[in-house]
This record gives structure tokens, sequence and C-alpha cells, in this order.
């Protein structure tokens, strides 16, 4: 089966108008910027030599000369390695149980081997295609298209994401194993005229931009929980789902099975209980 990727369209209202649209879409109207950070070629970052031909140059090119980046904090979360990966590679699958819980208007198609098409009902529409994966590190590409509705102008970018892991058994089988990633995003944009506007909103886009790195990281440990504490909810609504891939939908079953909590709960649910993040303390890591 191909396995792949990070799954970031979120599904509240909140997150979804945060991160899919104005986030995203709002850092693409500024100017260059630096964090202090030394910086890395794509060749430091990725493996550029198993990235398809045809994108090897805009990856380079949206890394070496971003517009904006951001590296976003490391986040420990107790999750089985195989649900982990179950719900980065398939973002089909991740949003369908997020909008189970959610009105929000986000619409994901799976359109090719490693690639979608979505937007946000709210201006803004994406293409992702996942460059490079591999169990401790996944790559996606995206095409970014935003109009903002009272004024039409229209802001375009492409953003290069990095999402790295680190797997630490756990103490005990009673226990569950933990898992510790990264996100870090790179965004280039291609609009003109905007420049002039990145000296008034910049401090703003900063801050917002930031959340949704450290969002995106949370969304995957978040269903990872969801996930194994109310495993019957999870497998009923993948199984209801035909935009998920069918052999998504044949394989997850399997791996919620052998993730599911020991003390798991039958019901759905409840969003409200879902605030704190847990981080508990990396231990042995699996090489």
């Amino acid at each position: 089966m191909d396995t792949v990727n990070s799954s970031l369209f979120k599904g509240t209202t909140g997150l979804s108008r945060r991160e899919f649209s104005l986030a995203i879409a709002g850092a693409l109207a500024t100017s260059p910027l630096s964090y202090g950070a030394t910086r890395k070629t794509a060749d430091q970052l990725l493996p550029m030599d198993q990235v398809a031909p045809e994108r090897r140059n805009e990856v380079m090119e949206i890394i070496d000369s971003y517009t904006i980046h951001k590296q976003g904090k490391p986040e420990s979360f107790p999750c089985d390695p195989q649900l982990y990966l179950a719900l980065l590679n398939e973002p089909s699958l991740t949003l369908a149980l997020w909008k189970d819980l959610s009105n929000a208007p986000v619409r994901l198609q799976h359109v090719g081997p490693n690639q979608y098409e979505g937007d946000d009902g709210m201006g803004t529409t994406a293409s992702w295609e996942f460059i490079y994966r591999s169990s401790r590190l996944h790559a996606l590409y995206c095409n970014l298209s935003h109009v903002r509705p009272k004024s039409q102008s229209k802001l375009d970018g492409r953003i290069v994401l990095i999402v790295r892991t680190e797997y630490y058994k756990a103490r005990s089988e009673l226990e569950p194993a933990v898992v510790q990633h990264d996100v870090e995003a790179f965004v280039k944009v291609d609009s003109k005229g905007w420049r002039a506007l990145a000296k008034t909103v910049r401090p703003i886009l900063e801050k917002v931009l930031e959340q949704q790195v450290q969002e995106a990281g949370w969304f995957v440990s978040l269903m990872g929980r969801l996930v194994s504490q109310h495993p019957v909810w999870a497998v009923d609504v993948v199984k209801r789902d035909r935009t998920i891939p069918a052999e998504y939908r044949e394989y997850f079953p399997k791996v919620v099975e052998l993730a599911k909590n020991s003390e798991y709960s039958t019901g759905r649910p409840n969003m409200r209980n879902q605030t704190a993040q847990v981080q508990p303390q990396p231990r042995e890591v699996y090489r």
C-alpha cells in the first residue's frame, strides 16, 4: 500500500478559518523574513535526489528563497506508530474523522497518487502533493490560492511543509508508545503588489503562522488520541466515507484494533475534553 504524509486540513470553524484560509493565505502577503536561525538548503533538509525531477527545482526555489519560514516546536504524545502513520499518510481519512465532529465546510479530494485538492469554503483553494515520505520524514508541496471576499483581490503562493518524526518505546505493555514530531513550513509568494501591505500586517501574520505550524502537528496528535480512546466511532466513520480510498478503509480497522486503549470508550468523542495536550517525556527511541 502506498504510504505518505501529513494531514493539515483541519475542521472546526476556528481551526479551519485560521489554518486553511486566513493563516496561510495571510502569510503569503508578508515580505521576506529571517528568524535568526541558520539557514539550511533544500539538500540539507530533504533527500532531493528522491524528489520527483519535475518538482525538484520548485522545491529548491521555495526552500532556498522563501518569503516566510517557520519552525514549529517539537511535540510528544502517546500514540501507536502505525496509527500515527495511517493518520499522517492519508489526509482524507483524518479529515473525515474531524468533519464528523464539526460542521466545517472544508473539502478534500484524492485526485491521484500522493495528490489532493481541497478548499475551505471561505475563498481558499489548494492542491497538495506528497513529494517525499518515510516513517521519519514527510514533505509536502502545495499550490495555494486565496480570494478575499470583500476586495476580490487574489493571493497565490507555494508551500513546502516538512514533518520530522521519532518513535519511542513504551515502558511497559500497559503504556502506549510515544511519538515526537515537529513541523517546518516554507512559503513562497507568487502574487505581486503585496509588499506595501506587509509592513502593516506582518506582526499579526507572523503570530498567526506560528500558531498554524504548531496546530498542524497538534491536529494529528489529537486525532491519534481520539481514535485510540474511541475506536468504534473512528472505524464506523471511516467505513462509511466513500471519499477515502478503499485500501485505507480496509486497512484502518486493523490498525485501530492494535492501537486502541485498554479502557476505550464505545461512544463518540467529546471535544470539550480535548483542550489539554499531553506531553510525555521521550524515552528509548526506535532505531
